[in-house]
């Protein structure tokens, strides 16, 4: 999976917010959890977004997570603008990682073959700490940075990279198995943009007023982005496991699996209700068992593999 994470919002000073960048966060957000709830309908084959191939979908996860990162450094920019309080700093960045944490070890528990262990939240607090350091610079500096961030992130590649200690870096010649992988090349040019961008317009956001109980809702959510974050997937996951659990194989993914195994089995001289009966057992296993997605999109990993063929013999009928 590839999965899209937040910017949590920085933590200002009461009534020094800026209400406009607190809106942008939470649309954000909105476009976000879309991604992660297509995400999710696609792994349990309630619906068959290709969204490792497309290229639209590759370039929605790109803008997505671009603009977090972004907003991250603007936030790292007002938070410190009338000067760095140490305490409240280290106080944010204790958040960020141990909700980073948090979401490995989840991720280690589910999907032990390709888990979380640098996806945004891990970027966005080692961006943080190298981001200070560009906070009072020039922004054509800063701006010149992460241009160059960009480019050598997009078209250098060196098997030194590929180490299980470096890959967090970025330049691998291979990309890791991680459902969420922000390497810190080329990604943390969308912080140090953020942050040249508010050196530029010191006003941005200012005299901008929310209003209306859509622009409220989205401003509460962009302040409390880092608990949005961490509620969000876990609700929408939980709500695509009970859909595919009710209705198993009402989807179009389930229903051409459907269609080729009973075609499959009754080839093989099986009594049409035998084959049905069987294969909805088979789908219904992959999905419980958390391979369905794999093998939907057809890379079956040695486990995935493993676990079809446990599917395929606990449904075979005599």
């Amino acid at each position: 999976m590839t999965a899209i994470g937040i910017a949590p919002a920085q933590d200002l000073a009461r009534g020094s917010r800026r209400p406009a960048i607190d809106v942008a966060r939470g649309l954000a957000l909105v476009a976000m959890a879309a991604y992660h709830g297509s995400w999710d309908a696609t792994y349990f084959g309630l619906a068959r977004f290709d969204l490792l191939g497309d290229p639209l979908w590759l370039a929605a996860r790109a803008v997505i997570l671009s603009s977090f990162l972004l907003l991250a450094g603007i936030g790292l920019v007002l938070a410190t603008r009338d000067g760095l309080d140490p305490g409240r700093f280290l106080r944010r960045l204790g958040r960020v990682a141990a909700g980073a944490a948090a979401v490995s070890a989840a991720s280690y528990a589910l999907f032990p073959d390709s888990p979380i262990f640098f996806g945004v939240l891990h970027h966005i607090a080692v961006a943080s700490v190298i981001g200070l350091a560009f906070v009072r610079l020039p922004a054509a500096v800063t701006l010149a940075t992460a241009a160059v961030a960009v480019l050598i992130g997009t078209t250098q590649s060196l098997p030194l990279f590929d180490s299980p200690w470096l890959r967090w870096i970025g330049l691998t010649t291979v990309a890791p198995d991680s459902n969420d992988f922000v390497p810190l090349l080329p990604w943390i040019g969308g912080v140090l943009a953020g942050i040249g961008l508010a050196r530029l317009w010191p006003a941005m956001g200012e005299g901008v007023e929310v209003t209306g109980g859509g622009g409220r809702l989205l401003a509460w959510a962009g302040r409390h982005s880092l608990a949005v974050y961490l509620l969000h997937q876990p609700l929408l996951f939980g709500i695509a496991w009970a859909a595919a659990q009710l209705s198993p194989v009402e989807t179009p993914a389930a229903r051409d699996f459907q269609a080729a195994c009973v075609s499959s089995c009754e080839r093989a001289g099986v009594s049409s209700a035998t084959c049905t009966a069987n294969c909805r057992c088979v789908q219904s296993e992959l999905v419980r068992n958390g391979v369905w997605e794999g093998f939907v999109a057809n890379r079956l990993s040695e486990r995935d593999q493993r676990g079809l063929e446990a599917a395929v013999a606990a449904c075979r009928k005599p």
